[in-house]
């Protein structure tokens, strides 16, 4: 027994150490929610609505900085990751300024939109800023998106330039990369189920 609450205490004391460290959630701005006046106090520690745009775009330092940032802050071209979608976009794809930034207005602010106007319509990744050109106008995201590859291609491929009006082709295409060449959910031996949970057989 003695051992045991030796070990929660040597636990528990690396868990407070640890919050109070700089970075820790100790250090993280809270802000509250609600309509009561008391409300409710959160702190944010992860941003994540788009997945592997972080990842794709972002040195692995700038990681922290933006997840404890809010994806509406303005200006949004101060943001880092912002910035870093314009410059990995120009140096690494090679792609021209006016690709880089309708991928940039496209990906930031980097939250999950949806047109509650369109209810009926189907949920698409990125339904939203491309006005419904990748599916639907609703927005969100269906399980059957293939959020990777819309992602991919946007970047190295000739998304873009199919599904915004006025955008020429900059012809700066990199084919291999535009697809992680994992099968999408809804291929033909992968039909989304209509009962919960929704999704088939892992493959």
């Amino acid at each position: 027994m003695r051992q045991s609450l030796l070990t929660f205490a040597a636990i528990y004391a690396v868990v407070l150490g640890t919050s109070s460290c700089n970075g820790g959630a100790a250090n993280v701005p809270a802000f509250n929610t609600g309509t009561t006046g008391q409300g409710v106090q959160y702190q944010q520690i992860e941003r994540l609505a788009r997945p592997a745009v972080k990842e794709l775009f972002q040195q692995f330092a700038n990681h922290d900085g933006t997840n404890r940032t809010s994806p509406a802050a303005q200006p949004l071209s101060s943001q880092t990751l912002y910035q870093e979608i314009g410059s990995f976009s120009t140096t690494v794809a090679g792609r021209s300024p006016a690709t880089v930034s309708t991928l940039q207005a496209i990906l930031i602010p980097d939250e999950i939109a949806a047109d509650l106007s369109n209810i009926t319509d189907n949920a698409s990744y990125l339904g939203v800023e491309t006005g419904g050109a990748t599916g639907g106008k609703f927005g969100g995201r269906g399980l059957p998106d293939d959020v990777i590859d819309i992602s991919l291609g946007a970047v190295f491929g000739k998304t873009l330039s199919t599904v915004v009006p006025g955008l020429a082709d900059d012809g700066k295409e990199t084919p291999c990369l535009t697809t992680d060449n994992v099968p999408q959910q809804n291929a033909p031996d992968k039909v989304t189920p209509a009962i919960f949970p929704y999704v088939g057989a892992p493959h």
